[in-house]
């Protein structure tokens, strides 16, 4: 049989959170270079733009099954298999650990962990199939540490890790590739100018962290500049950065375990192999938001 060529890339609307426009770029950049993709989003409306190029958009989102099937079908009528899965779909829910409902946690693992699990185990059967498959993960720098105000979504990102090293093992038999992805903090992805923008559901009555929230949003600030970003802005990347490196993950005979993109993703990680945790603990409380 020959394999499948067709790309499904979740999350492909412009979207909020970090990812914001890196699965829109990273469609837009793929199917420029000849693949066939299918761009999904839950709003099929965002995705009017990426149909104008010529690309195939779906509703699909991660949180309803029957919509995960329907994709996975459609995409196998057209091509007989999902040939890659670029798991991008996400969102970044803000909050403190203990003062975030438990029913928004619920809906942050469902959306980042568990949808892309379930799709995950939608597309294998065809990649097994056909002997080869590629899924590529989108994960974070902070995939590797966390930080606070964010713990829950920084959770999500560390469960990917270990999906995507427990996977890659065993797929590798059939033929069937596993990459993740971990970007630095994307350029224009956090864009909150008001702590209301955060979008975050806390205890009723809860002001311990109000003083926390608003530099939280002051200092996030530095990433709010696209243009010509200054200070930590510098250290940021761009969505199409990232795309041209989900373009050789999907691309690539041999591409690697992780892609880390951008300074802060290659350096943090040795860094905190280095110092240790200690001392890596002092560094985070120096350099981002601490209550």
């Amino acid at each position: 049989m020959t394999a499948p060529r067709a790309v499904l890339l979740t999350g492909a609307s412009s979207g909020t959170g970090l990812s914001s426009g890196t699965g829109r770029a990273a469609a837009l950049r793929l199917h420029r270079a000849g693949w066939p993709v299918y761009a999904t989003a839950r709003n099929v409306d965002a995705l009017a733009e990426l149909a104008a190029e010529g690309i195939q958009v779906l509703h699909l989102d991660v949180t309803d099954e029957r919509s995960m099937v329907d994709a996975v079908e459609k995409i196998t009528a057209d091509h007989g298999g999902v040939g890659t899965l670029i798991n991008n779909a996400a969102y970044s829910l803000n909050g403190t650990i203990g003062e975030t409902p438990i029913e928004e946690v619920r809906r942050q693992f469902e959306t980042n962990v568990f949808g892309l699990s379930r799709l995950t185990q939608l597309v294998l059967p065809g990649m097994r199939a056909h002997g080869q498959g590629r899924v590529v993960i989108m994960s974070s720098i902070f995939g590797q540490f966390a930080t606070p105000g964010r713990g829950y979504y920084q959770a999500t990102k560390h469960a990917l890790e270990a999906i995507g090293d427990s996977l890659r093992h065993e797929v590798a038999g059939f033929g069937i590739k596993v990459v993740l992805i971990e970007p630095s903090p994307v350029l224009g992805g956090f864009v909150p100018t008001t702590v209301a923008d955060l979008g975050m559901v806390r205890r009723e009555g809860s002001e311990l962290y109000d003083d926390f929230w608003e530099h939280f949003v002051d200092w996030h600030g530095a990433y709010r500049e696209t243009e010509h970003p200054t200070g930590r802005g510098r250290m940021a990347v761009r969505a199409e950065t990232v795309a041209k490196v989900i373009e050789k993950a999907v691309t690539s005979d041999n591409p690697r375990i992780r892609y880390r993109i951008g300074v802060p993703s290659r350096l943090l990680p040795r860094m905190r192999w280095t110092i240790g945790d200690r001392l890596f603990e002092k560094f985070v409380r120096s350099f981002f938001p601490i209550p």
